[in-house]
């Protein structure tokens, strides 16, 4: 990592960590980050950290359909890279780690790293989409001033994920496009970074190219269903443990809050911004006094149980991946400078290549 590279590393550290101060310090004011409390029934940790594995398998589990689409593989193969990628999507800033998957995944099968982008992409804007209809439908009888302000955010992070979904379309049907005017854009300007950047998006452009087949698309969307429906179950679950007596329609409004806060890159591990999106959707529902005692606990529990989980997990797949992490992450805060995205690994994928192969 050159020293320029260095330098802009560890200015987004520093605004990441400026942006988490500035949540919990707003959290601190009106609520609190720590509960006084610590006391859940038997059952109600324990029960959510077995939710937590299905939700994060099947999470993972969700995007195989979509790279198995383009190059043929175990399903295990995108499952473990998934779980090992959103342990760097939580551990690094600025959302930096949502390239780890593509490298990871690229060093483990016969596919470039930029064709895999297109499904992350993909994937990023389905859950946008859902999060926001979501959010309008379990919200639209409520009519408080915090409700249309949120439904104005709302409404415009839609029709931004709308515009992304038109933008991976017309690159999925007309996959010369993209790179072609980034080339003519920026070829005058320079020549080596314009056709580097026009590679990636011809790649980007072939692996969505591969997506359109009914069946992954099928699968992925009805994995998309069932995942979003485990994360409200088992919200459910801890809530009513902490003693928030809140419906299932309620807690799916305060997911859709959390993840709309979430949105605001920056923190490390969504420090400060996951406690604003817990806390900021259960004062929707609940009383002050309630907030600052039940809620703050069970906003206290959800984030380390799902950090937890996701260590755990992550951990375990990198270690039965095998691949060097010290040479993702260089590339990774080198801002993937010295990567060739467009590679492909031809090495033979361990096991059956055939799509059906369980994980």
């Amino acid at each position: 990592m050159g020293r320029s590279s260095g330098a802009r590393w560890w200015l987004r550290l520093f605004a990441s960590f400026a942006i988490a101060g500035g949540a919990l310090a707003l959290t601190s004011r009106t609520v609190g980050t720590i509960p006084s409390s610590f006391a859940l029934p038997w059952w109600g940790l324990p029960a959510y950290l077995g939710i937590l594995v299905v939700y994060f398998f099947t999470r993972a589990w969700r995007w195989s359909f979509l790279v198995r689409a383009i190059a043929p593989m175990p399903t295990r193969v995108p499952v473990q890279v998934a779980l090992a990628g959103f342990l760097w999507i939580i551990l690094l800033p600025w959302r930096i780690g949502e390239f780890a998957r593509p490298l990871l995944l690229a060093e483990k099968a016969p596919i470039s790293a930029s064709a895999v982008l297109g499904t992350v992409a993909l994937e990023r804007i389905t859950d946008g989409l859902v999060i926001c209809g979501l959010f309008f439908a379990t919200l639209a009888a409520h009519r408080s001033a915090e409700i249309v302000e949120l439904q104005a955010l709302a409404a415009t992070v839609s029709a931004l994920f709308l515009g992304a979904l038109v933008v991976i379309l017309v690159m999925a049907l007309m996959p010369r496009v993209a790179g072609a005017m980034i080339r003519r854009l920026l070829g005058r300007i320079h020549a080596g970074l314009a056709e580097r950047l026009g590679s990636i998006a011809d790649g980007i452009a072939d692996g969505l190219r591969a997506l359109p087949s009914a069946r992954p698309l099928a699968g992925f969307l009805g994995v998309t269903a069932l995942y979003w429906g485990i994360n409200a179950v088992g919200m459910w679950i801890l809530a009513q443990a902490c003693g928030l007596e809140l419906d299932l329609v309620e807690i799916t409004a305060v997911m859709t809050v959390i993840n709309l806060a979430l949105l605001v890159p920056g923190p490390p591990a969504h420090l400060g911004t996951f406690h604003l999106g817990v806390l900021g959707g259960l004062a929707l529902f609940v009383p002050q006094a309630l907030l600052e005692e039940a809620g703050v606990r069970y906003a206290f529990y959800l984030y380390a149980s799902q950090i937890g989980m996701c260590v755990v997990l992550g951990a375990w797949a990198g270690t039965n991946l095998g691949i060097p992490w010290r040479g993702i992450l260089r590339r990774l805060l080198g801002g993937l400078a010295d990567t060739d995205l467009t590679a492909t690994n031809s090495a033979t994928v361990s096991g059956s290549t055939d799509p059906g192969s369980g994980a």
